[in-house]
């Protein structure tokens, strides 16, 4: 007797194949990340496409064939709409998934990054304003540090700058207000600190990311 399984799960990224199918990366609440096909979804005119693309949040229904997951069923849960249309949010909703995707091995069950994804994206799809949306970057990359343990105050603090080390701090102590409430926190160095946890990224874990590639609008 086959056996169901309901998972909940942001789709991190999707490629079409065939005339019909389309193969989807999700980051699942129970299973971390995991790759599934949805048959025939493109010619489909009773199931929601929106639930196949990056961004989405989705139940879906499943039963397991040997290692691999088939589905049987799915229902959007929040498709972010207003993420959707504004480009700033939308940069910062890819570049989330994009990085979720490189930290998140298949076959790992990461709860705390799920909720941290799942928190990020419903507060991006509230909240417009650019610089508090870079603070969510910032405190993203912070946290995914922390998880892989890479994390170590002392060699970060060391290619920051005045400013730069302030916000670090504030971020390590999670005091979010504290930052948003000083004006001389901006936009730029908010972006800037990005890129630096970017590169200790890089130089710790060996893995590319670069915010530049997201920003459709520039800074």
């Amino acid at each position: 007797m086959t056996k169901f399984i309901s998972n909940k799960a942001f789709v991190l990224g999707n490629y079409s194949f065939g005339e019909a199918d389309r193969n989807l990366i999700l980051l699942t609440e129970d299973f971390g990340k995991i790759q599934l096909t949805v048959k025939g979804i493109l010619k489909s005119k009773k199931r929601d496409k929106v639930a196949t693309e990056p961004i989405s949040y989705v139940d879906f229904l499943l039963y397991k064939k040997g290692e691999q997951f088939i589905v049987n069923d799915f229902f959007l849960l929040e498709n972010f709409e207003n993420i959707r249309q504004d480009l700033d949010s939308l940069s910062f909703a890819f570049y989330l998934l994009a990085v979720v995707n490189k930290f998140v091995f298949e076959g790992y069950r990461v709860p705390k990054i799920f909720r941290l994804l799942k928190n990020s994206l419903y507060y991006l799809n509230q909240e417009n304003n650019r610089r508090k949306q870079l603070l969510l970057l910032n405190y993203f990359l912070f946290f995914l540090m922390q998880e892989e343990g890479i994390f170590r105050m002392d060699e970060i603090l060391e290619h920051l700058n005045f400013e730069e080390k302030e916000i670090s701090r504030l971020l390590y102590q999670k005091k979010i207000e504290s930052i948003v409430k000083e004006e001389d926190y901006t936009e730029e160095r908010l972006f800037f600190l990005v890129k630096k946890m970017e590169r200790y990224i890089r130089e710790k874990l060996d893995i590319d990311i670069s915010i530049e590639q997201y920003m459709m609008g520039g800074l």
